[in-house]
């Protein structure tokens, strides 16, 4: 019997790479992300046959080629007939799965597209397109009231325009759109609730009413090379879930598995402290909530991603507000800024607390429900992180 040398044995089970094929990571990077929940009400799902689907983002860096991560966390499984992307009015241009035009999106599964000549620049506006062929009722989705979801006659649009037969507030299916540069860019994950991600806030708000995207935007002034994506959900809580899984339950999905994050800015926490105990619910403690984001910071060290905590935000007046709330919300807040454990703290509870009152929101800076920033109040605190802290 011939004996092969062990070099011999493992190339002979080598398969060599197709020619151009480049090592290691490529120049890819998330430049646009959504955090996708469950519809669990029929109002919430987005039922179609036969019929297109148009979503319009905003992707927050440039570059030559662009592809496409459809999720289907929870739904069934479902066929897409068809797909384009196009630069917001411009010419659509197709999109293939494993070079079909036809893609199967398995049940509890992501699919992602084959790379789309689309040259974009940062923060252009652009659309997806989806021909759902069958008829499905899609329960993977995402909050977007501002920027609601075309929905077609019958038929497939993909290649061009139509007047929406409906709109739908939860965006279906889309959680993330990657651009392709040189080289592949940091990433900064905008992480919270609805302070975070302010369903309502429109494409093309003045002023920008996400301080994820104020942040973005001054990063792009400043020449730095860092993109910042959000995953955020509208009544996120820390600890337990409800409207969509739960900041520990999500992390992993939503921060870890994306490829190219450095850090992690995170306001989470209002939802429980205004939560806790409410229609026969947990009573939530300081401890429990400092455990929570101690179980964030070590994950996230893990995988080398340093972690910005940022003190909650003021709440009196608020629906759910009551004087244990806020002496939680207190306690809390002093171990944020006290604790050691987090990389960096921004006190934005300052930033936007009433000077004269600071247990409750500055007037000029919210929209009158004492818990939400409005659009200047999200610009106020995009522009008070110190970019210092990403270099």
């Amino acid at each position: 019997m011939h004996w092969m040398s062990r070099g011999a044995l493992i190339a002979a089970f080598l398969i060599a790479a197709p020619a151009g094929a480049q090592p290691g990571p490529d120049g890819w990077t998330p430049a646009w992300t959504a955090s996708m929940w469950q519809a669990n009400q029929p109002a919430q799902r987005v039922s179609v046959e036969n019929a297109t689907l148009r979503m319009q983002v905003r992707v927050g860096a440039a570059g030559s080629k662009v592809r496409i991560r459809l999720a289907n966390d929870y739904g069934p499984a479902m066929r897409i007939g068809a797909a384009s992307v196009r630069i917001a009015g411009g010419k659509p241009v197709r999109v293939t799965f494993d070079g079909h035009g036809q893609g199967q999106l398995r049940n509890g599964a992501p699919l992602v597209s084959d790379p789309v000549a689309l040259p974009v620049k940062a923060f252009d506006l652009i659309d997806v397109s989806l021909y759902m062929p069958d008829k499905v009722d899609i329960d993977t989705v995402h909050g977007a009231g501002g920027a609601k979801t075309a929905i077609s006659p019958s038929g497939d649009f993909t290649d061009k325009d139509f007047t929406p037969l409906l709109q739908s507030g939860p965006r279906p299916l889309l959680a993330e759109v990657d651009v392709l540069g040189a080289k592949q860019r940091p990433v900064i994950v905008a992480y919270g609730d609805s302070i975070t991600d302010n369903t309502g806030c429109a494409n093309d708000a003045v002023p920008a009413c996400r301080w994820g995207d104020v942040l973005g935007r001054r990063i792009a002034a400043a020449g730095m090379p860092h993109v910042v994506v959000t995953q955020a959900i509208s009544g996120n809580r820390i600890l337990s879930s409800g409207a969509g899984p739960n900041a520990l339950a999500r992390f992993d999905r939503d921060v870890l598995a994306l490829p190219g994050v450095t850090h992690v800015v995170v306001l989470e926490g209002i939802n429980d402290i205004g939560g806790s105990g409410r229609n026969n619910g947990p009573v939530v403690s300081a401890d429990d909530l400092k455990s929570g984001f101690r179980q964030l910071v070590q994950r996230a060290h893990a995988h080398g991603i340093k972690v910005i905590g940022m003190t909650i935000l003021p709440f009196e007046g608020a629906g759910y507000q009551t004087p244990a709330g806020e002496a939680l919300r207190s306690e809390v807040n002093d171990w944020i800024r006290t604790s050691g454990v987090f990389d960096a703290v921004v006190d934005m509870e300052k930033v936007v607390a009433d000077p004269a009152n600071p247990k409750r929101l500055a007037s000029a800076l919210q929209g009158g429900d004492n818990l939400h920033p409005n659009g200047a109040g999200e610009t106020r605190m995009g522009e008070a992180i110190p970019l210092k802290l990403f270099k």
